[in-house]
C-alpha cells in the first residue's frame, strides 16, 4: 500500500495534497538526507568527543509553526522528541519581525522546551522568496555548561541555577554576522571554552548546511511541492499509527517504576513514576498524573522531556513509522503540575534522562508488554552520566582543565520476539555511539583496564536480558573529580512473567583495597587519587519468563562464551554444566539438570520494592 493510498483511505488528505508515490519517496529520502548532512557537518566540525564521536546530538527540519517533519537516520531520541518544543520556544521568545535570513538563535533553558541545560540548541530560519519556509535545528550535549561542578551534573543541586548557566533564546548570529559578545559571554562561563567553541561552530555550520540543502531542494522542486510533501509526511505517520492502534484491543493498562530516591530530599524512599495507558480505537492516551511529586534534587524533568520520553517509547514499539509531528498527534499526554515528570522552574533537572526519563520510557514498555509483548521488552538498562574532571599535566598539555563525559551501554530487556536481548546503548540513545576507550585515552589523562561484558549481570529468564558493560578506569596524571548522575543502583530493573531483575549499575572506588568504597551514582565531587582503579558498569536488562524454562543448550552457549558462570547456570537456570579445559568441550549433564529442575525454580530477588 502506498503512502497516498493509506492517507487517502484514512480521510486525512485533501486532493491538492496528493503526491505520486515515487515523488513522495524521493522527497522523503531527500529530507532525511538533508538532516543526515547536518549531522555529518556537526560531527566534522565539533571538538568534543561526546558530539564528534559519541553522536550525542539531534538535527531536524521543522515547520514555521514548530512541527518536526524530518529527522535523520541518527539523532538522540530524548532530544528528538523536544525538537518541536525548542523551535516553539524560539517563536514565543523572538518577535516575528526579528526573524531574518541568516539568523541563528541559541539557548539551553530546559524550561523552554528542552531537556537539561547541557543540551544546547541552535535554530536557523530558512526563507524562500522572502517567506519563512522552515527552521533547521541542531541540538547537542555540551560536556560542560558551567555551574558549581564540572560537567554540570550536580547531584547536590536544589535549583537549576546550581547546575549550569541558563541561556534563554538569543541571537548568536544576526543576518550572517556572529555576535562575538554573546559568544564570549557564554564561553567565559564554561570550563573548556576551546572545546565548546568548536562544538558551537559545529552546530552553526550544521544549521547552515541544512539551510543550504533545503534551498537546493526548493529550487529543484519548487516550494509549493515541498510544502505539500511536508504535510503529507506528517499526515502519513499519523494515519499509519492510527491504523496500528485499531488492530489492538481497547482498554487501559498501567505500570509503575521507581527512581532510586531524591538525592537531597528528606526521605530515602523511592519516587514512583506511574503510567496509565489507554487505547481507544485509534487514540493513545498516556496518563502520568499519578507520578510522585517533584524532587528537591535533580531527578526531575520538564514537560517537554516527559513528552519526549513517551514518544521515544512509542516509536520504539512502532519503529517502522517515521517519527515526526504526525506521530505525536495521535498521542495525548496527561501531566499533573509539580510532579517529578513535570517540574516547575527553577527545580533542578540535570538528571532528567537517567532518572524520570528512563523510568517513563520503561513504563511505556511495562504497559505495552501487556498488549504487544512481541514488540516490547522487560526492563532495559539505565543511563549513568559520569563526568571526570581534572588538570591535564601530560607533556604538551600545560595543566589545562579537562572534562571527560563518559557513558556506557547496557542490556536491553528480554522479549518473546527474540531469543535474547542484546547489550546495546541505552534506549534513550540508541542512535549515539560508544566512545572508543583508545580514543579517550589519547584525548584525556585516563587509562582503562578493560571494556567488556560483565558476566552474570543479565536478567535471567527463558529469554534473558542483555549483559552489563563494564570499563574500569584510572586517572593517570594527577587526581581527578567525578560527578555522577545515574539511577538503578539501589532498585534494580524488573523482569516480566517470571523473569528475574537485572543487576544494577555501580561505581566502586579502589576495589579490593582498604580504601574500597561505593560511589553513589547520585553524587558530586568524588575525589579520585591518581593511579587508583574505579570499577564502573552500566546495568543489564531484565529477563522474560522463568529461567528454569530456558533451554539447557542456550545456557550452555552462554557458559561457553564466558557470559554466565557454571555456578549461576546451576543455581539460577537449573542447568548442570560438565566442566572441561576447552570451553567448547563443555556439555550439559542431562540427568543432573532434570533433577535440579524437578526441585522447582528459586525465588527471584526483589527488583524495586514493588
Amino acid at each position: 500500500m502506498t503512502s497516498t493510498e493509506l492517507t487517502s483511505r484514512s480521510g486525512l488528505l485533501a486532493a491538492d495534497k496528493e503526491i505520486d508515490p515515487i515523488t513522495y519517496e524521493v522527497l522523503s529520502n531527500a529530507f532525511t538526507a538533508v538532516v543526515d548532512d547536518m549531522g555529518a557537518m556537526l560531527e566534522k566540525v565539533s571538538f568534543s568527543t561526546a558530539v564528534s564521536i559519541g553522536k550525542d546530538y539531534v538535527c531536524a527540519l521543522v515547520t514555521p509553526t514548530g512541527d518536526v517533519f524530518a529527522r535523520g537516520v541518527g539523532g538522540l531520541p530524548m532530544m528528538t522528541g523536544t525538537a518541536g518544543h525548542r523551535v516553539r520556544a524560539i517563536l514565543a521568545a523572538i518577535p516575528a519581525e526579528d526573524l531574518d535570513d541568516g539568523d541563528v538563535f541559541l539557548f539551553n533553558d530546559p524550561f523552554m522546551g528542552g531537556t537539561h541545560a547541557q543540551d544546547v540548541t541552535t535554530v536557523r530560519p530558512v526563507f524562500v522568496a522572502g517567506e519563512l519556509a522552515c527552521f533547521v535545528l541542531s541540538a547537542a550535549h555540551w560536556p560542560d555548561v558551567g555551574g558549581p561542578v564540572a560537567g554540570s551534573f550536580n547531584s547536590e543541586a536544589t535549583s537549576s541555577h546550581a547546575e549550569a548557566l541558563l541561556v534563554t533564546p538569543i541571537h548568536i548570529i544576526r543576518e550572517g554576522k556572529t555576535d562575538l559578545e554573546v559568544e564570549r559571554m557564554i564561553l567565559r562561563n564554561v570550563r573548556i571554552p576551546t572545546v565548546l567553541r568548536g562544538d558551537l561552530r559545529g552546530m552553526v555550520e550544521a544549521c547552515k548546511t541544512g539551510s543550504d540543502r533545503f534551498l537546493e531542494l526548493s529550487q529543484k522542486y519548487g516550494i509549493d511541492l515541498l510544502r505539500r510533501q511536508i504535510e503529507l509526511l506528517m499526515d502519513t505517520s499519523e494515519a499509519r499509527l492510527r491504523e496500528e492502534l485499531r488492530k489492538l484491543p481497547d482498554g487501559t493498562w498501567s505500570f509503575t517504576d521507581y527512581i532510586d530516591r531524591d538525592p537531597v530530599g528528606d526521605s530515602e524512599e523511592p519516587i514512583p513514576v506511574h503510567l496509565e495507558m489507554t487505547i481507544a480505537d485509534d487514540r493513545l492516551v498516556m496518563d502520568l498524573r499519578q507520578t510522585g511529586g517533584q524532587a528537591r534534587g535533580p531527578v526531575n524533568c520538564t514537560a517537554s522531556a516527559a513528552n519526549s520520553a513517551i514518544m521515544a517509547g512509542v516509536h520504539a514499539i512502532f519503529h517502522e513509522i517515521p517519527w515526526n509531528e504526525g506521530l505525536e498527534r495521535v498521542v495525548e499526554l496527561l501531566l499533573a503540575p509539580e510532579t517529578v515528570v513535570n517540574a516547575e522552574y527553577p527545580r533542578p533537572v540535570s538528571g532528567m534522562a537517567a532518572s524520570p526519563g528512563e523510568k517513563v520510557l520503561a513504563c511505556v514498555h511495562g504497559c505495552m508488554v501487556q498488549v504487544l509483548p512481541e514488540r516490547s521488552m522487560a526492563c532495559p538498562t539505565n543511563l549513568v552520566n559520569v563526568n571526570i574532571f581534572g588538570f591535564d599535566t601530560r607533556p604538551d598539555h600545560e595543566g589545562e582543565e579537562f572534562v571527560m563525559y563518559l557513558w556506557l551501554a547496557g542490556g536491553w530487556g528480554g522479549r518473546p520476539g527474540r531469543r535474547d536481548a542484546h547489550t546495546s546503548l541505552f534506549p534513550m540513545g540508541p542512535s549515539t555511539n560508544l566512545q572508543p576507550v583508545e580514543f579517550l585515552e589519547q584525548m584525556y589523562p585516563v587509562s582503562f583496564y578493560a571494556f567488556e561484558l560483565k558476566p552474570d549481570s543479565e536478567g535471567p529468564g527463558r529469554h534473558r536480558g542483555g549483559f552489563a558493560l563494564q570499563c574500569p578506569w584510572q586517572a593517570t596524571h594527577g587526581e581527578a573529580t567525578v560527578n555522577v548522575q545515574g539511577d538503578r543502583q539501589r532498585l534494580h530493573g524488573w523482569g516480566v512473567d517470571g523473569g528475574w531483575p537485572h543487576e544494577g549499575t555501580d561505581l566502586v572506588y579502589a576495589p579490593g583495597t582498604d580504601e574500597e568504597r561505593r560511589i553513589d551514582v547520585m553524587s558530586a565531587n568524588n575525589h579520585v587519587a591518581p593511579r587508583t582503579r574505579v570499577d564502573y558498569w552500566q546495568s543489564g536488562g531484565g529477563g522474560w519468563q522463568d529461567p528454569f524454562t530456558r533451554p539447557p543448550e542456550w545456557v550452555l552457549e552462554d557458559v561457553r562464551n564466558g557470559l554466565v558462570t557454571p555456578g549461576r547456570a546451576r543455581e539460577v537456570y537449573g542447568v548442570e554444566i560438565v566442566p572441561a579445559d576447552d570451553p567448547l568441550d563443555m556439555s550439559v549433564d542431562v540427568a543432573a539438570t532434570e533433577e535440579l529442575r524437578k526441585a522447582g525454580s528459586p525465588t527471584p530477588p526483589s527488583a524495586s520494592g514493588r
